[in-house]
């Protein structure tokens, strides 16, 4: 990781970087590029290296996640604004632009705000299962508020003041110099739930903004180099996380509201490791609440693309067995079960079930069992599919998913 930038491994780094970073200018721009080219074969080569590179597959994902990376990183210097317009507007994690395990189940939405103003978000709720509000300062979480548990209307339509100081009715704190607002829908039915409809504005009187104004050569120099540190340094980040669950197998819940995630959000994190005759299940009971779901990843912590393949299961698209207990099975090939998480041929890689709002965070039980053995180690009256089920099963994925991310 980057001594200079402990931070360096996250998209707002870049940002910050062009506005407020160190050095810069034409003069440093041959170095600056220079710095990226070295970071980007620093980054191939700890994918070829690493010891979780066993076959193809993790190979080729593997260099993939390397331009993903390097389409988030420019994606975020391109877009850099001091003064951005106010809106409420999609973040570039998508199904095609994803790293660091995002949900599935999610659209993630964001506004960029200002210190020391007021603003005033309002719309209408949507459908989504869940609609969850948070403020950050920077990386770190504010506060944070399901809509659902402010003053909403019958017709879903409500309204909430962003400020450092309290107000009355619906209220959200904000905090610090560089404020944000993200919101995040969890959809449990794909088919029919919608999201919500918001728009934000500027109340009370404006604020001066503080002079961040950067000479264009100065801003693309530390740009460029920061580029070069967000690569390596999220790949790597990943890789070192991905090695702290144990082996086929669930670390406890964990809090990462320092850096970013919800406080809300307990997830149960673990790691697969499989050989192509092998498949791993998993038992839990699942958790009471307002949102849970279970889904798998490859090794550099991209979420396995789940409009293509069966890599997530929610509560409204998972089957638990008459005894109350919910069962899963991890493999490469399609055992024939309803509850299936599809590897995509990855060796190995990290899992993740999600509790946000829940009244537990239950640690899941996995063993290890042959393939062909699968039907004898789950109940007998275990759901299952057909083929001609799994592939209607998979096409209305797609279909789902295009239309959430091409809306």
């Amino acid at each position: 990781m980057s001594d200079a930038n402990p931070m360096a491994w996250l998209p707002f780094s870049i940002a910050e970087a062009a506005l407020s970073g160190p050095g810069g200018g034409a003069d440093e721009l041959p170095q600056a590029w220079a710095y990226l080219l070295d970071r980007l074969k620093a980054a191939g080569e700890l994918v070829a290296s690493s010891e979780v590179n066993r076959n193809s597959v993790d190979y080729a994902s593997g260099m993939r996640h390397l331009m993903v990376l390097l389409g988030v990183g420019v994606d975020e210097a391109l877009r850099v604004d001091p003064d951005p317009m106010l809106a409420v507007t999609r973040t570039s994690t998508d199904d095609i632009l994803t790293w660091g395990m995002e949900c599935p189940d999610c659209l993630y939405l964001r506004a960029t705000l200002r210190g020391g103003e007021t603003y005033r978000l309002f719309g209408n709720r949507g459908t989504a299962r869940y609609v969850g509000l948070q403020t950050m300062n920077g990386i770190a979480s504010t506060t944070n508020a399901l809509v659902d548990e402010l003053d909403v209307d019958v017709d879903g339509d409500f309204e909430v003041v962003l400020s450092a100081d309290e107000h009355e009715g619906n209220w959200m704190r904000i905090d610090g110099e560089h404020p944000t607002l993200i919101v995040r829908h969890f959809f449990y039915d794909w088919d029919t739930e919608e999201p919500s409809v918001l728009q934000i504005e500027r109340i009370g009187d404006a604020v001066e903004p503080k002079d961040r104004s950067v000479a264009s050569d100065v801003a693309v120099s530390r740009q460029i180099h920061a580029l070069g540190e967000f690569v390596h340094d999220n790949l790597k980040f990943f890789l070192d996380f991905n090695a702290g669950p144990p082996v086929n197998g669930f670390m406890p819940p964990i809090d990462r509201s320092d850096m970013g995630a919800a406080a809300e959000n307990r997830p149960v994190i673990g790691r697969y490791e499989l050989e192509p005759d092998e498949a791993l299940i998993l038992e839990v009971e699942p958790p009471e609440g307002v949102y849970w779901s279970y889904s798998i990843g490859n090794q550099w912590w991209e979420t396995i693309h789940y409009g293509r393949h069966q890599s997530s299961l929610n509560a409204h698209q998972a089957k638990v067995d008459s005894d109350g207990i919910l069962r899963v099975v991890v493999s490469a090939r399609d055992p024939g079960v309803a509850n299936w998480l599809d590897t995509a041929g990855h060796s190995n890689g990290a899992m993740i079930l999600r509790c946000v709002r829940t009244e537990t965070a239950p640690t899941p039980t996995a063993r290890v069992v042959e393939f062909d053995e699968i039907a004898s180690e789950l109940p007998a009256d275990t759901a299952k599919v057909s083929q001609s089920e799994r592939a209607a099963i998979i096409a209305a994925r797609r279909r789902a998913v295009h239309e959430r991310f091409s809306a």
